[in-house]
């Protein structure tokens, strides 16, 4: 058996978006080998590239079964172990492998990078700090250095960082990508967004595949004999975000054609007169999303992702271009979701609220604070609060009521998951927004209603003139220390004390 080839086959096949037979063929090939250790290291790559950490950590588990001294399976057992948030069992592994290699770079950056994870940012960019003065040409050192900085707001020291990286691994689409996030955060929204293509790049696992899609993608001219056609390619809050320049790109193109999350189908329609709009068929291969274009009911003469539109329509200047609330939900279910909250009531100041998110996974917890953190937005007076969570509440929201004076309204008949067409009606009966960063909030910024994200660190959306991209008033507090909790928060409470006295 050629062990190069079937290795190389596997890779193929879960770059074309079909993971689980990668992962086959190279059990199968594990299965008849005399030494199955790379087939076996292989599937942990795989499998942790996507996502599927319990399947890497069973995988680089059996390679060290097989080569205990294996510096490189123990690393990335221990990354693994970390993506699955059990910082202290990766720490045990970590100090273990240090005793065999001291001085190993994979050892030293993956011990970095589990500072990073758990929180502790500032060591973790000393901790880059020393290991790239050590390993000057450990590529993964620079770039996760980048990341630590870019969370301090270090941004000019992060793409210094990441043009290091980027000199030493050419070919890392990941760099690339990172490098546009600082890019964006500075404001540098040219160079940022042509670093931002490499999203696209075949070899990152989060890459879209589109099949069955037969026009050329789309070059900017506006003179095309049928519709161009904006494909999906991110998660519901990004669509929302991107989402804003197609009211621009409407004026620009004769006929204009929408591919979405089906959820939205509706509210687009309403949103963007005359352009068809599809709900997307879609299937998640890891974290790879995979699309299907062959139930198309039209033949597009091009198309283009909802992610390039900023490079494409040269949106470096979004008040040219987008209209804050550019979604537009039914007014007679705003008026008539704003009587049942206001309980009748003109002067009530009703704020929807929103504390977590259905995207909980351990690298996410970070962004959601324990609950007792809310108690200073909770007790600005004058303020109603509404309930925007869209996955189960009740038990959270009787918690977060016995820290206030009243409780947490929410609404009956509102389906906030699957129905987003009410959704953004109840967003828009509201005087305002306040949460973690979420596909809510999007929403609310979407339809205008006054934002507010309340983020334990810098995140890469760019604000301009305190519009967080294209969306509406959307506003971002974050600490100066990152997971500074009490800090955001005490600042989030004073940004609704001018909103309840207006």
């Amino acid at each position: 058996m050629d062990a190069r080839a079937e290795i190389d086959t596997a890779r193929m096949l879960a770059r074309g978006g079909d993971v689980m037979a990668a992962v086959s063929r190279l059990r199968a090939a594990a299965e008849s080998a005399a030494d199955p250790s790379p087939f076996l290291f292989e599937i942990g790559n795989i499998a942790k590239s996507v996502g599927l950490f319990e399947e890497a950590y069973q995988a680089f588990r059996a390679v060290l079964e097989h080569r205990p001294q294996s510096i490189e399976a123990a690393t990335n057992l221990a990354n693994t172990v970390v993506a699955l948030g059990a910082y202290d069992s990766a720490a045990a592994i970590l100090a273990n492998v240090k005793q065999v290699a001291p001085s190993h770079p994979l050892v030293d950056g993956s011990i970095c990078d589990l500072m990073l994870a758990a929180g502790r940012v500032e060591d973790a960019a000393a901790c880059y700090e020393d290991l790239t003065a050590r390993h000057p040409t450990f590529g993964p050192g620079h770039a996760n250095r980048a990341e630590a900085l870019a969370k301090l707001g270090r941004d000019e020291e992060a793409l210094e960082s990441l043009d290091e990286a980027a000199r030493i691994n050419p070919d890392d689409g990941r760099i690339v990508l990172n490098r546009a996030f600082s890019k964006l955060a500075l404001g540098r929204l040219e160079d940022g967004f042509q670093d931002y293509e490499a999203r696209l790049s075949p070899d990152l696992p989060t890459s879209p595949i589109r099949r069955n899609l037969k026009a050329a993608r789309w070059t900017g001219e506006t003179s095309l004999d049928g519709p161009l056609l904006v494909v999906a390619e991110q998660g519901l809050g990004d669509e929302l975000r991107f989402a804003a320049l197609l009211p621009a790109l409407a004026r620009l193109v004769p006929t204009l054609a929408i591919e979405c999350d089906p959820r939205l189908v509706d509210l687009l329609s309403r949103s963007i007169p005359g352009a068809t709009v599809v709900g997307f068929s879609r299937r998640k291969d890891g974290r790879r999303p995979v699309f299907d274009y062959r139930d198309l009911p039209f033949q597009p003469a091009a198309w283009i992702e909802a992610g390039s539109l900023p490079l494409m329509l040269r949106a470096f200047n979004p008040t040219s271009l987008c209209q804050p609330g550019f979604l537009r939900p039914d007014p007679a279910q705003v008026s008539g979701l704003r009587q049942q909250l206001s309980h009748g009531d003109p002067r009530s100041r009703l704020v929807g609220l929103v504390w977590g998110s259905g995207a909980a996974d351990p690298s996410r917890a970070r962004f959601y604070p324990e609950l007792g953190e809310w108690r200073p937005v909770l007790n600005t007076p004058g303020i109603r609060f509404v309930d925007l969570q869209y996955i189960p509440s009740d038990e959270d929201r009787a918690i977060l009521s016995g820290f206030m004076d009243g409780e947490i309204a929410n609404p009956a008949g509102v389906d906030k998951r699957h129905d987003l067409s009410a959704a953004a009606a109840l967003a828009a009966a509201l005087d305002a927004v306040v949460g973690v960063s979420s596909s809510v909030t999007a929403l609310a910024g979407a339809v205008g209603t006054p934002t507010l994200e309340v983020v334990p660190e810098r995140i890469w959306v760019p604000s301009m003139q305190d519009r967080q991209a294209w969306l509406g008033d959307i506003r971002t507090v974050f600490p100066d220390r990152p997971g500074d909790w009490p800090v955001a928060m005490v600042q989030a409470a004073e940004h609704l004390k001018r909103i309840a006295e207006v």
